[in-house]
């Protein structure tokens, strides 16, 4: 079975769920290099992949270069969310299959030149919706897709977490727009991802009503 090596862009908060799934998945996947322009989160995460799978990734702070010079076969994209459009292009540009942290992009324009890129050069787009995978979504999908509830005729969701400052506070790109894309992008795209999926198809037309509270 091949083994495909994969480069991590982006060493912070989620980036241990990548190093986990490397070492989850040693007979298919290894973590070739890590890139993140802030050395010594870079060289942590190398630390712990070396500690959880037994190989040290080469450690980079330019993805430019790591693309290069170690020529993965896929890149995982975990940058803050602002920066994930101009990076992915940039791997599936490489002629890299690309995995990337929600939301996928800032904008409906740079989602849909990825998957243009990514369709003309042959490569595989994903992008990170890990609650599709929970076993009461994927329960919930079967009966959908059996028919059990009848004829849909309309669904709903509802986002009620809290985010506290501390939460703000991890870094400072978070709660910002060019970075975070504000709470729709951030926390709200998981329940309007399961919504569309579990419905089985996309809208015709969408209405919108926005505003901002607590902060500018």
């Amino acid at each position: 079975m091949k083994q495909y090596r994969f480069a991590l862009i982006g060493c912070g908060r989620i980036s241990k769920n990548h190093i986990a799934a490397a070492a989850a998945n040693r007979d298919i996947m290894k973590l070739a290099a890590v890139c993140d322009p802030v050395a010594e989160r870079a060289e942590k995460k190398a630390a712990d992949c070396l500690a959880a799978t037994g190989e040290k990734p080469k450690v980079y702070a330019d993805y430019h270069k790591m693309l290069e010079e170690v020529d993965p076969d896929c890149c995982a994209v975990a940058t803050e969310s602002g920066y994930h459009a101009r990076i992915a292009l940039d791997c599936i540009r490489a002629g890299k299959h690309t995995l990337v942290e929600k939301p996928m992009a800032l904008s409906t324009a740079d989602a849909e030149r990825m998957i243009r890129e990514a369709k003309a050069r042959g490569v595989t787009l994903g992008v990170c919706h890990q609650n599709r995978f929970n076993a009461p979504v994927r329960q919930l999908r079967r009966a959908l897709d059996d028919g059990r509830f009848g004829r849909l005729v309309s669904g709903s969701v509802r986002v009620l977490w809290n985010r506290g400052m501390p939460y703000y506070q991890q870094a400072p790109w978070r709660g910002t727009w060019a970075q975070d894309g504000g709470t729709l992008m951030n926390q709200c795209i998981h329940g309007i991802d399961l919504l569309q999926w579990s419905l089985g198809g996309e809208p015709d037309t969408v209405m919108a009503m926005t505003g901002n509270y607590l902060r500018d």
